[in-house]
């Protein structure tokens, strides 16, 4: 019996050995090899990794065409573009800490589930948000649609 009075399963030989230290013959041993050295990724590999890249969606800056489309609608609700760097800023207002706490937390649940995340600040009700994509160092289509979402929870906490 165990601490708690509840029936343990009985030792195997295989489980004794394995606890000895000895090799066991019902668990064959691995060998997992080496990723150092000058081995160089092969044709398929690369192949792999680009066809995975592709399906995950990797971002991309926005064209001078799609700013043009996308970026009014968020100026209009108060987005404005950071001078020196290519990203948008807003500075939201609530009621008290508890409320921009709330959003905060809507806001990054999103974030997370879009895997990505904004740069904030926040100090007891005021919340400053900028948005950029990291990984093509500008503005994306992230960018806009995780502000359009952030709108949405500014509104039905307003």
């Amino acid at each position: 019996m165990g601490r708690n009075g509840a029936l343990r399963p009985r030792p195997t030989s295989a489980s004794i050995a394995l606890v000895r230290g000895r090799r066991s013959r019902a668990r064959p041993r691995l060998r997992l090899r080496s990723c150092a050295g000058n081995h160089r990724p092969t044709r398929r590999f690369l192949l792999l990794r680009s066809a995975i890249a592709s399906m995950a969606g990797k971002a991309h800056r926005l064209s001078g065409e799609e700013r043009e489309q996308l970026l009014p609608n968020l100026r209009a609700v108060g987005w404005n573009e950071v001078e020196g760097r290519d990203a948008i800023y807003k500075e939201f207002h609530f009621k008290d800490f508890n409320r921009a706490f709330g959003f905060m937390t809507r806001v990054a649940l999103q974030a997370e589930k879009l895997d990505h995340h904004p740069e904030w600040f926040n100090v007891y009700n005021k919340v400053h948000i900028t948005l950029s994509t990291h990984e093509c160092a500008g503005l994306s289509e992230r960018d806009i649609n995780l502000a359009s979402f952030i709108e949405q929870v500014a509104n039905t906490l307003a």
